[in-house]
């Protein structure tokens, strides 16, 4: 009879401890953001094409001919879109879901997450995807640090970034459709 005792007792535990955890510590449902998207940081230099638009599509690419003799010149490509947004509790996945990318292997993808202050922003995580990507998929983020007190705005910035390759011909384009936070 004691060993039932302990038995019902020991479920009755587990039972009360499950429904006594606080309710952040379930998963949030995912918040799905997509176009217009708000344009990012871009740049390069007088060898490099760079372009985000509101609809989701990105394009780098760079022709640089000189060969360097110690080291290669900066001003590769980058062209980033925002995703701006409140959070009320701590970010646990972000998703960037893709179509029409043709990204060669000197271009990376990247998905990042950082909060909304002007100047030396915090960043929670940051996910590249090297080249060759093409056609369609996701890049999964995992911020690797936790996001602070709450509520306050963050921001998923992601786009296409080329490494500065002498000589070099590279190219990286791609559509994002739509970025999920959880």
């Amino acid at each position: 009879m004691s060993r039932v005792v302990r038995l019902l007792a020991a479920v009755g535990s587990a039972v009360a401890l499950v429904a006594a955890m606080p309710a952040d510590a379930a998963p949030a449902k995912a918040k799905a953001y997509a176009a217009p998207f708000k344009l990012g940081p871009s740049g390069g230099d007088q060898f490099s094409y760079h372009s985000a638009t509101a609809d989701g599509t990105v394009t780098v690419a760079r022709v640089y001919p000189v060969p360097g003799a110690i080291n290669c010149t900066k001003g590769a490509p980058y062209a980033k879109l925002l995703v701006q947004f409140r959070a009320t509790h701590a970010v646990h996945k972000v998703v960037a879901t893709y179509d029409s990318a043709v990204v060669d292997p000197f271009t990376f993808v990247q998905l990042a997450l950082r909060d909304a202050k002007k100047g030396n922003h915090d960043w929670y995580g940051l996910k590249t995807v090297r080249g060759a990507v093409t056609g369609s998929g996701t890049v999964t983020l995992k911020p690797y640090m936790p996001e602070g007190p709450f509520p306050k705005v963050l921001v998923v910035e992601f786009g296409l970034q080329q490494s500065s390759a002498c000589p070099n011909a590279d190219e990286g384009t791609i559509h994002f459709s739509k970025i999920e936070v959880s």
